[in-house]
């Protein structure tokens, strides 16, 4: 058995590096070529699940009908490669007028299914101009079997190679979007999503933090068939903003066997609102809000505490969200945990409404190459008896399993582990300490992770440490002039 998993294994492999290849081939560089396999996929795997429904309604005696039927279905339009001109004429009319019409006659309806339908192709486009490229993509991709686990496992493995690929290609644009795998696992860990579970990202980018609650879901428990219909369709719930983010989001969700999942193409700060209802909210929220951006005046209006950084309203937006009895983690710049002003009023809500339980302090360049910019995860519940904060437990993560270099090569020493298997006892060592709140409050609500069993020896620590070190500090001194310019504005 393991031999033909194995064997499988390559052939998916080779599939897609072939449908790459035809790609590059026709000169569509990494971006696109990520963005044409996503929707070709989409359409293979809506094909696949509306092949199964229809099977399981006869089984079951029932009427079912598909969505995209006929001509329009992939199992007919996909297997004439023998006209390639053709099917890129058809592809590029009939069917996308299809998928993105709103009138009933010529499209799918106004229905959620059809309004995803008309979100992602509205958004996306045929890169391949020539009918015989075209027919040699769509014959690799047909070859993929979304029903089959091991299909899925690899394509899941690839798909997340490609993003990288593309972030490493174009950071500035896709370091919005991809969050370190390894990273999202701990938080996952940490938060422990369970069935019958609301989880929600705000910003859901290519859904890392979705998909793996789902895998952690399953692989934690036996799911009843109600429970498997619950983790389909009421279960993972998503905002984007950018239309590529949301196919690729979309896309992955899919490789995790989730094709039920809530995902809105829209501005969640233009959506905020201060006052959700109990039954609105959410028992798990986790998310890496963008941040470094500017926040026009009049959106700040919809957040009580008023900023212009993207991070401190993304953070307004999780508290006000978070159900009783809710899990939380966030990753955030390390501005917020010390700066003043709306930063610190935001802090104060925080500590006093939620339980701020663990702070894990990540290495300066954990998210390189994307950015250099140091960061925390933040963890906190929202008890049901409203019991507030009254310590923090910190972990100084130095080691995350990879070199703090663009290249990110794995290295040995990783430190994950160690802070999965300590933070529930709140073990105290070199790297983590215990903070009481009352002495957060006496240092102006500051969270930053200053560990205090840490020696400086310059001497000892290595150069990039060092950089990086200082990087941080020039960064942090930076907040504080940013800050002391706007009060003197004033």
């Amino acid at each position: 058995m393991t031999t033909k998993i194995d064997h499988r294994r390559q052939e998916v492999q080779q599939i897609v590096k072939n449908a790459c290849d035809q790609l590059n081939q026709e000169g569509v560089d990494a971006r696109n070529y990520v963005e044409q396999l996503a929707w070709l996929f989409f359409l293979k795997a809506f094909d696949e699940a509306e092949a199964r429904r229809e099977q399981e309604a006869v089984f079951d005696d029932k009427g079912f009908e598909r969505r995209l039927a006929g001509d329009y279905a992939w199992s007919s339009w996909a297997k004439d490669t023998d006209h390639p001109d053709q099917m890129l004429e058809f592809v590029s009319g009939k069917l996308w007028t299809k998928l993105t019409s709103p009138d009933p006659k010529k499209g799918l309806g106004n229905d959620p299914m059809a309004q995803r339908f008309r979100r992602i192709f509205e958004n996306v486009r045929n890169y391949c101009r020539r009918g015989a490229s075209f027919a040699r993509v769509v014959q690799q991709v047909d070859r993929l079997h979304f029903s089959d686990e091991t299909d899925v496992h690899v394509l899941s493995e690839i798909y997340e190679d490609l993003l990288k690929r593309v972030a490493a290609d174009s950071a500035g644009y896709a370091g919005e979007f991809y969050t370190q795998r390894h990273v999202i696992r701990a938080m996952v860990e940490v938060v422990r999503p369970q069935p019958g579970d609301r989880i929600y990202d705000p910003c859901f980018g290519t859904a890392g933090f979705l998909g793996e609650s789902s895998d952690y879901i399953r692989r934690h428990n036996t799911l009843s068939t109600q429970q498997l219909d619950v983790l389909q369709r009421r279960t993972f719930y998503g905002l984007e903003l950018k239309p590529l983010t949301y196919l690729l989001g979309t896309m992955n969700m899919i490789l995790h066997g989730i094709e039920g999942a809530n995902l809105e193409l829209t501005n969640t700060l233009e959506v905020h609102s201060q006052n959700v209802s109990e039954k609105d909210k959410y028992s798990v929220i986790l998310a890496n809000p963008p941040y470094g951006g500017k926040m026009a005046q009049e959106l700040q209006t919809n957040f009580r505490v008023r900023s212009g950084a993207t991070e401190c309203l993304f953070l307004q937006h999780i508290m006000a969200n978070l159900a009783k009895g809710g899990r939380a983690g966030v990753i955030i710049p390390e501005g917020v945990l010390f700066r003043g002003g709306p930063d610190q009023k935001v802090r104060k809500e925080l500590l006093e409404q939620f339980n701020v339980h663990t702070i894990l302090s990540l290495p300066a360049g954990c998210f390189l190459p994307y950015t250099g910019v140091k960061t925390n995860v933040i963890f906190f519940d929202r008890p049901k008896d409203g019991k507030a904060t009254e310590s923090v437990w910190y972990y100084e993560l130095t080691n995350d399993g990879f070199d703090l270099k663009s290249t990110r090569k794995p290295i040995e020493g990783n430190q994950i582990p160690h802070f999965l298997n300590d933070w529930t006892k709140r073990v105290e060592g070199e790297n983590s300490w215990t903070m009481p709140l009352n002495d957060i409050i006496e240092h102006g609500y500051d969270l930053s992770a200053h560990n205090p069993n840490r020696k400086d020896d310059y001497e000892h620590r290595p150069a990039l440490e060092l950089v990086q070190s200082i990087k941080a500090k020039e960064e942090r001194i930076m907040d504080l002039l940013s800050e002391l310019e706007v009060i003197l504005e004033k």
